[in-house]
């Protein structure tokens, strides 16, 4: 398993999540402080996020940290 499937793992996870809680990629950036394209890299698996985003945006999917982690 390399670092790329990990992140696009984790990306298909946040489209899933936030499509769940019927929230435009607009939106969650704009709740999380991020741009809208970083966002986008994250979803694409293109992004490295840092533990401060994915607690960030964890938090406005009504998930803990660790919930979004185990699914990577």
């Amino acid at each position: 398993m390399n670092n790329r499937s990990i992140y696009r793992r984790l990306g298909k996870e946040i489209i899933k999540l936030r499509k769940k809680n019927n929230l435009s990629q607009e939106q969650l950036a704009l709740d999380c402080y991020i741009d809208r394209s970083y966002l986008a890299d994250i979803e694409k698996g293109k992004a490295n996020p840092s533990l401060k985003v994915l607690y960030k945006i964890a938090r406005r999917l009504k998930i803990k940290l660790w919930q979004l982690m185990v699914t990577v």
